[in-house]
C-alpha cells in the first residue's frame, strides 16, 4: 500500500512539473511572438516605396552602356574592359541613402546621395558619397547631374543610374527628406561633430569652431551650408553626420532601441521590409562591425568641373571612378592616384 502511495505521489508529482515546464514554456513563446510581432510592426513602420527587383530593371550588369566621352578626361582603360568587382566577391551589401531636400511628398532633387556598405569581409561600414553634379548618362535621360535623376524618376531611376555609371549592384536605398533630419537627430540626442570656424559663423547658437553635441536644427544647417566653401565639402559635411548618426546609434543601450526607432523609421522611406532591415542588422552584429570609413567619388585627381552648354558639371574619368570606387567598396583597397 505504502510502495503504490509513494508510486502515486511521485506521478502527480511529475504530472505537476510537466504542467509547470509547459506553462513556462507557453508563457515563453506568448512572449516571443509579441516581442517578433512588435519588431516586425516596428520596422514596417517606414514608408514602403517598392521599386524594380530585376537586374535590367536596376542597370545591374550591363556592360553596353553607353557613356558620352566628350569633355571626359584622359581614359588610360580604353583597351580594356570595365570590371564588375561584385561578380567575385561575397559579403558585400550596398544600399543607397538618398537625402532630399523637397517639400513632404515631393521627389525633388536627391542633394546628397551615398552608398552604405556593409563589409563584413573588412568588418567596415562604408560610407562612399557621390557629388551631385557628377556629370553622368541617366538612363533614358541623356547626359545630366546625377542628382536630377531622382527627380525625373525617383529611386528606381537614380539606382539604375549609380548601377549603370559605376558598376555597381544596389538593389535597396533608403530616401530621408532633409526636413524631417532634425527630428532624427533629436530622437538620439543631438550628434557629435567638430565644425570650423568658418562653419560657425553660419550656425545659430554657435560662436566659434569646436566640437560640439548638435542639435537637429543645427545639424541641418550644418549640412545646408553652400556660401563658405565648395560642394565637395558640403557633401563631406553630409557624410559627416551621417556617420555621427550611425556611431549614435551603435552607442545606444540595445533596450533604447525600440522608443528612438520608433521615431526615425516613420520618417525613412525604403523599398526594404522588416525580414530585410532585421538580415541587415543581423549581419552588422554578426560580423562585429564597429568601423566606419568614409570617402567621397569620384575623387579629385581625374575629375574637373567644366562648363557645358553653359552649364557647370563634374566631368570625371569613368573608367577610374569604375576601378576606384570597385576596389574601395568590394575589395576595401584604395588606389593611389599620382
Amino acid at each position: 500500500m505504502k510502495r503504490r502511495n509513494i508510486r502515486k505521489n511521485e506521478e502527480n508529482r511529475k504530472k505537476r512539473w510537466k504542467v509547470v515546464l509547459l506553462s513556462i514554456l507557453m508563457i515563453f513563446l506568448f512572449f516571443t511572438g509579441v516581442a517578433y510581432s512588435y519588431i516586425h510592426n516596428l520596422l514596417n513602420s517606414t514608408i514602403q516605396d517598392e521599386i524594380g527587383e530585376t537586374d535590367e530593371e536596376l542597370g545591374i550588369g550591363n556592360p553596353d552602356f553607353e557613356f558620352e566621352q566628350e569633355g571626359e578626361p584622359e581614359n588610360e582603360y580604353v583597351d580594356s574592359p570595365l570590371p564588375f568587382f561584385y561578380e567575385e566577391v561575397k559579403g558585400i551589401t550596398n544600399i543607397a541613402l538618398f537625402g532630399v531636400d523637397a517639400p513632404i511628398g515631393e521627389k525633388g532633387r536627391s542633394d546628397a546621395i551615398m552608398i552604405v556598405t556593409i563589409d563584413r569581409n573588412s568588418k567596415k561600414i562604408k560610407l562612399s558619397s557621390v557629388i551631385r553634379d557628377s556629370y553622368v548618362n541617366i538612363p533614358g535621360r541623356g547626359m545630366d547631374k546625377i542628382n536630377h535623376a531622382y527627380a525625373f524618376g525617383g529611386p528606381e531611376l537614380a539606382i539604375k543610374t549609380l548601377n549603370s555609371n559605376f558598376h555597381l549592384n544596389i538593389k535597396n536605398y533608403a530616401t530621408l527628406n532633409f526636413t524631417t533630419l532634425p527630428r532624427v537627430i533629436e530622437a538620439l540626442g543631438g550628434v557629435t561633430i567638430t565644425i570650423t570656424d568658418a562653419e560657425a559663423t553660419q550656425i545659430p547658437g554657435i560662436n566659434a569652431g569646436g566640437t560640439y553635441n548638435l542639435t537637429g536644427d543645427q545639424a541641418l544647417t550644418y549640412v545646408r551650408i553652400r556660401q563658405i566653401d565648395s560642394d565637395f565639402a558640403r557633401s563631406d559635411r553630409q557624410r559627416t553626420v551621417v556617420e555621427a548618426t550611425i556611431k549614435k546609434m551603435l552607442s545606444q543601450p540595445v533596450t533604447s532601441y525600440p522608443r528612438v526607432l520608433s521615431k526615425i523609421l516613420p520618417l525613412v522611406t525604403t523599398n526594404m521590409n522588416s525580414n530585410d532591415i532585421l538580415t541587415i542588422a543581423g549581419n552588422v552584429v554578426a560580423s562585429g562591425i564597429r568601423t566606419i570609413d568614409q570617402k567621397r567619388f569620384p575623387e579629385d585627381s581625374y575629375s574637373e568641373s567644366k562648363k557645358i552648354k553653359g552649364i557647370y558639371y563634374f566631368v570625371f574619368n569613368r573608367e577610374k571612378a569604375i576601378h576606384n570606387m570597385g576596389n574601395y567598396i568590394y575589395l576595401d583597397e584604395e588606389l593611389i592616384e599620382e
